[in-house]
């Protein structure tokens, strides 16, 4: 029978907070290391109150959990609000009544509010489509190693263990590095301490940072973490490096590998980075299947306004410099109507209803044109309500192109 008067509510108080702590163990009880991770986000996130975390409860009894993380991204150099669906979870016995859907209906009321552009989920397979989320930047890439197959260097750059004092080069080495990502994440001043005085990640295992030293000066860092259960060590982020510097920090991780007796490197990094490549050169493999960010677009007029730079850029570096058109963007039952006048954008609004159009769009999958996942052709072949008249394809390509893209941790 379904709790139909259950409603969602925040956590208030201090007693709210263990109580709340103790659903998320009970929920994720073969996971202990999730309620150290909630709680280093009651207490340490720098913009999370109690107002982030929403739980339903059955009379005084915590039953069912999601919470609010919000995060910064960049897409094409146009920074995005970005609320994160996080410890989405139930209790056993109350499943399968909806709760989790009241939740989620609370969660996009307040982020529309609250004008978050977009929500995102690293979250369990097809479940979140319900709620209008589509797959849309690459997660869990993984590139293998053993540690027989490094080679023997004798390198001269030297590695040492990450201080707070590097705190500053650090944020301008990994903004150097995620230059060459189409969405990316930002990670701010604040979060950084986060991360440098909690040794957490967005994972509840602790990490250990070194830097990379050439003559006294930080060339670059990388993170790991042990996972001794499975012999393995994982590369959990690295900023670029050159050849030498790549040799160095190979030589370091094998060296620590054979020291803590384990087999295998596994690189939890983009395929995109140029030490994956240097990996792939000396015999590693890709994980075989990788899986993907879920996006969910809050307002598509607010986005497509948000985006308005990086549009009248594309076209202004490409042969529609002076395009001068009304384009309908159909997403069937309703319509972005955008106004072009000599390559510059001068207006934009919804029109509630699906528009005759040369650009039929499907409104999920369209987060994936947007954040250059997949492009115009890749879509058209997969989805028959993917539709754009031959006229109209070449501009859709130069506003819409394929990039790669990376999220590096935000919390």
């Amino acid at each position: 029978m379904k709790n139909r008067n259950l409603k969602p509510q925040h956590l208030e108080t201090d007693e709210d907070v263990e109580h709340y702590l103790d659903l998320v163990q009970e929920i994720w009880r073969d996971e202990p290391g999730v309620k150290k991770l909630a709680r280093r986000l009651i207490e340490n996130h720098p913009r999370m109150t109690l107002k982030n975390f929403y739980v339903i409860k059955d009379k005084d009894k915590m039953v069912s959990t999601l919470n609010l993380i919000p995060l910064k991204w960049s897409i094409g150099g146009v920074k995005l609000k970005v609320a994160e669906m996080g410890f989405v979870g139930t209790l056993p016995k109350y499943r399968r009544q909806g709760l989790i859907r009241k939740l989620v209906e609370e969660f996009h009321k307040d982020i529309k509010n609250q004008l978050y552009d977009i929500a995102v989920i690293e979250g369990i397979p097809y479940f979140y489509r319900q709620f209008g989320y589509e797959y849309a930047i690459p997660l869990l890439e993984e590139t293998r190693i053993r540690f027989d197959q490094i080679p023997e260097w004798k390198p001269t750059i030297s590695i040492r263990p990450f201080t707070e004092k590097d705190l500053p080069k650090a944020r301008v080495l990994l903004e150097r590095s995620q230059k060459r990502y189409y969405v990316h994440s930002i990670r701010d001043e604040t979060v950084w301490k986060l991360q440098q005085k909690t040794s957490i990640a967005s994972d509840p295992e602790p990490f250990e940072c070194y830097a990379v030293e050439e003559q006294t000066k930080m060339t670059a860092y990388f993170r790991v973490r042990k996972v001794p259960n499975e012999k393995e060590l994982l590369l959990t982020e690295i900023t670029e490096v050159d050849q030498l510097a790549a040799q160095a920090v190979l030589t370091f991780l094998k060296d620590y590998g054979n020291r803590n007796k384990l087999e295998t490197l596994c690189a939890n990094i983009s395929y995109a980075e140029p030490f994956t490549e240097f990996l792939m050169s000396l015999g590693g493999v890709k994980r075989a299947s990788t899986y993907a960010w879920q996006i969910r677009i809050t307002d598509y007029a607010r986005i497509f306004r948000k985006l308005k730079p990086l549009f009248e850029r594309r076209l202004a570096n490409s042969m529609y410099d002076r395009l001068t058109e009304v384009l309908n963007f159909n997403f069937r039952g309703f319509t972005i109507q955008v106004a072009f006048k000599a390559g510059r954008i001068t207006s934009i609004q919804q029109i509630d209803k699906g528009e005759k159009s040369p650009i039929g769009l499907n409104p999920l999958a369209f987060v994936q044109l947007m954040m250059g996942y997949q492009n115009r052709q890749e879509l058209e072949e997969a989805l028959p309500d993917m539709r754009v008249a031959i006229s109209h394809r070449h501009l859709i390509d130069t506003l819409f192109p394929k990039m790669s893209s990376y999220i590096h941790s935000a919390y």
